[in-house]
């Protein structure tokens, strides 16, 4: 399957390069292109279909991880570990945007089909979901990014979701913050001018490396930068953060808070 693969990877690059080079030629040109790269795509789709019944036959399964224009996990080596022990090997095949859909993961589709249908529908995806608790516990001493955290969970104590979080903190910033009188407000098409506040939220729910930067759109308004970090600094620090989670699990994470001024949401 190295070899497939390779022929795949290969197969990509040549139809992005030599599309590119004809791109200025009559469409004639192009429909003639088109036609002789889809049939090297199913001859590569035959070959990986003929290959996956023979394993399958001989009893041999593999699960094939896409890589590319698809959700992507940290947990692969963990999954592996996991599903030997179903005598289930694991691979990765990159996905392509310039290949056709339905003829460059034939191996994979007939090896995963074949999985499901021994294992259950939900195998895989409990499967996952086991290894990435394992991940996790295994790397728990790391700082996760919070857009790789849990979605159904909020470090905002007043939310329970990161959605509700999301639209709720700033909302609750801006009830008692009054600009400068001399502060000039955006224009209707001006930019927005913010100020954002970066910590590390830590299992314990402490606050670290906490950093503060403003950038006002107005240079008139830059005389404010020291108040309006300060405000926002004394608004995180005063909030008894929740730590974040990741396959149900608390860890250290790395968060961000954005206060956008004038913005139309926060009128009073």
């Amino acid at each position: 399957m190295k070899i497939i693969n390779f022929i795949i990877i290969f197969l990509s690059f040549l139809a992005t390069n030599s599309f590119a080079q004809i791109s200025n030629t009559d469409s004639i040109e192009i429909a003639k292109y088109l036609e002789i790269e889809y049939k090297m795509w199913d001859s590569i789709c035959f070959v990986q279909t003929k290959i996956a019944k023979e394993e399958i036959s001989n009893g041999q399964l593999t699960f094939v991880i896409p890589k590319g224009m698809v959700e992507m996990y940290e947990s692969d080596t963990e999954l592996d570990s996991i599903l030997s022990k179903y005598n289930i090997k694991t691979m990765s095949q990159g996905i392509f945007c310039t290949a056709p859909s339905d003829k460059q993961f034939c191996y994979g589709d007939l090896m995963n089909q074949e999985i499901e249908r021994k294992f259950g529908k939900d195998f895989i995806t409990e499967k996952r979901i086991e290894a990435e608790k394992a991940y996790v516990k295994k790397n728990i001493n790391k700082i996760f990014p919070s857009s790789d955290c849990d979605r159904n969970h909020s470090i905002y104590p007043f939310t329970k979701n990161l959605d509700d979080f999301l639209e709720q903190y700033d909302k609750d910033y801006f009830k008692t913050f009054i600009y400068p009188p001399s502060y000039i407000h955006r224009k209707e098409d001006d930019l927005y001018s913010w100020t954002e506040v970066e910590f590390i939220l830590t299992v314990n729910g402490e606050l670290k490396k906490l950093k503060v930067h403003s950038s006002f759109k107005q240079p008139y308004n830059k005389k404010f930068a020291k108040e309006f970090n300060e405000r926002a600094l004394n608004f995180v620090k005063k909030i008894k953060w929740i730590p974040n989670k990741k396959s149900g699990i608390a860890v250290n994470s790395k968060e961000s808070v954005i206060f956008m001024y004038d913005h139309e949401n926060w009128k009073r």
